[in-house]
């Protein structure tokens, strides 16, 4: 019997993004929802982000989580439209993409790399991205919030590759992923799953001299894995 043909021929590689920080163009909503809210700017600092890890996780319901940060500033309470107005002013910020950032997910596109979406981010903010233009250049997002598990938890990237897995036979392929991130602990976790993951700069912070931002970083990379971006 011919040998030939016989090894399985190697997946296509996925680009995976986080969001925050990486294609966002910065990480701070706080003086967007500060215009809605008022008060003391810094306890609506504290307990927006001291919060954000439960709504992330989806054990925090919009209104529970919402609420939290407005009684933070005194208001004890929060009508459905302004709970509402807040969440918009939160995704409205996030979704502002970076530049660079864009344009590298326009080129990623164009040369039909296969996208995907990993991010800490409640069921709202999950069905805002996927309504958003440039949506439409990834092929799914596995969201925190929707799936229950957060990162660096090793269950979400597990969902991430089971889903990938469903195009090569329902073998994982880690190696195959090329992810970024702009938390060390994010990308260790990835690494330590066979991951291919950098470390991006994080977007809206003022870089060291040298450091080159996320977006040139990445073309690097993926020029060195292959994927032609001309």
């Amino acid at each position: 019997m011919s040998k030939r043909n016989r090894r399985r021929t190697p997946p296509s590689p996925t680009v995976v993004f986080d969001f925050g920080g990486v294609l966002s163009a910065g990480h701070d909503p706080v003086p967007d929802l500060h215009e809605l809210l008022g008060g003391d700017i810094e306890s609506l600092r504290s307990e927006l982000w001291s919060r954000r890890d439960a709504y992330d996780l989806g054990t925090t319901t919009p209104s529970q989580y919402w609420g939290a940060v407005g009684a933070a500033v005194g208001v004890e309470q929060l009508s459905e439209t302004e709970i509402g107005e807040l969440q918009t002013a939160d995704n409205r910020y996030f979704l502002r993409l970076d530049p660079a950032s864009r344009t590298l997910i326009h080129d990623l596109a164009r040369h039909r790399v296969r996208l995907a979406l990993l991010s800490n981010a409640s069921e709202a903010f999950g069905e805002a991205v996927r309504r958003t233009d440039w949506f439409e250049a990834f092929t799914f997002a596995v969201i925190s919030g929707e799936e229950r598990a957060v990162k660096p938890d090793r269950e979400l990237y597990e969902v991430l590759l089971d889903v990938l897995s469903h195009e090569t036979g329902g073998v994982s392929i880690p190696s195959a992923v090329i992810f970024f991130d702009d938390r060390e602990e994010n990308v260790a976790a990835a690494k330590a799953l066979g991951i291919d993951a950098h470390l991006w700069p994080r977007n809206g912070e003022e870089r060291d001299e040298g450091v080159e931002h996320g977006a040139d970083m990445a073309r690097r990379v993926l020029t060195e894995r292959g994927i032609s971006l001309d």
